[in-house]
């Protein structure tokens, strides 16, 4: 039976017992990082946690919707035994209808019956195939490079030529401020609470021995970029960098990736760069021969008239 479990109830041990031992695990949904991530969530669990599929809720307007969080790609059920789109779907089912609004993304299953864009058809969401790009760190370094674009290779030369000083295991801060100062000038979505998650969540990696950072500094040791890996199992996840426009014109974030490649290949591990449907970042990753691999996002509205009108006017 899947039962619907607040958060105050979830059992934490058995939570993440679950997410270590399912084939399909990932650091974003480990409870401490949920915690973090979004406080307060709360879970759907099958039995005594032999499988277990994370909710991320908020409330507006008096009304509960399901939102997939910052510094989260997806979550999806999470099973001792494998997800399939079958379990999945019984998952889904089992959301309470209280949630009248729906944004949330599945990881891939661990099968052959991957998602696809008409894998749910009948439970009324819109779905969306999304991208993100991953390296097989399983050859050694000069079969990876050997795959590096043209391009690629001249930047990292050229950043090799600027005299870069490599540091490893900088702060979190360090690197927060530096992606809220170049990339995050950007993006308006990030609040200032969101920036403190985001560190609290590197200092917590870091504490759990589960986090790697690379910087690179120019000659007047000023910091030009920087990048922070989180670790489980055989995977790194590249959450998040920053890039000075000296470091841009000089191939500093080249160089970075290509010392954390060279330093982990032929170990068998996966590097997930964490990155998009957007054909240009996707074609930064893919300049370092990495592949891309879907996922699926979903979308349900049962809004009443009256509160689809009212939200669209906030």
């Amino acid at each position: 039976m899947i039962n619907y479990i607040e958060h105050k109830n979830i059992d934490k041990q058995k939570w993440d017992s679950c997410i270590e031992k399912s084939p399909n695990s990932c650091v974003f949904v480990y409870s401490w990082y949920l915690d973090i991530a979004c406080e307060n969530w709360t879970a759907l669990v099958l039995n005594d946690y032999q499988a277990v599929f994370p909710l991320a809720s908020k409330s507006k307007f008096n009304t509960s919707y399901l939102y997939q969080p910052f510094f989260t790609r997806y979550f999806g059920v999470f099973s001792v035994s494998g997800s399939t789109n079958n379990l999945t779907t019984d998952f889904l089912k089992a959301i309470p209808q209280k949630y009248k609004y729906i944004e949330y993304c599945l990881k891939e299953p661990n099968d052959n019956n991957v998602y696809s864009e008409n894998s749910f058809p009948l439970l009324g969401f819109l779905q969306t195939q999304r991208k993100f790009q991953f390296l097989e760190l399983i050859t050694p370094y000069e079969n990876i490079y050997k795959n590096y674009s043209v391009n690629t290779k001249r930047n990292i030369k050229k950043a090799l030529n600027a005299g870069f000083e490599i540091k490893f295991n900088v702060a979190p801060a360090l690197i927060v401020n530096l992606f809220k100062s170049t990339k995050g000038k950007e993006l308006e979505i990030f609040k200032t609470k969101d920036y403190e998650r985001l560190q609290l969540l590197m200092n917590t990696l870091v504490n759990k021995n589960k986090a790697e950072s690379i910087a690179v500094y120019d000659e007047k040791d000023c910091l030009s970029a920087a990048a922070f890996f989180m670790h489980s199992k055989n995977c790194f996840v590249y959450l998040k960098s920053g890039v000075t426009e000296y470091g841009k014109s000089n191939g500093a974030m080249h160089l970075v990736l290509d010392i954390f490649i060279r330093k982990y290949a032929a170990t068998n591990q996966i590097l997930d760069f964490g990155g998009s449907s957007v054909e240009t970042v996707a074609r930064f990753y893919k300049n370092f021969g990495a592949k891309d691999c879907v996922y699926l996002q979903l979308k349900k509205n049962t809004l009443s008239p009256f509160a689809k009108w009212l939200s669209k006017k906030r």
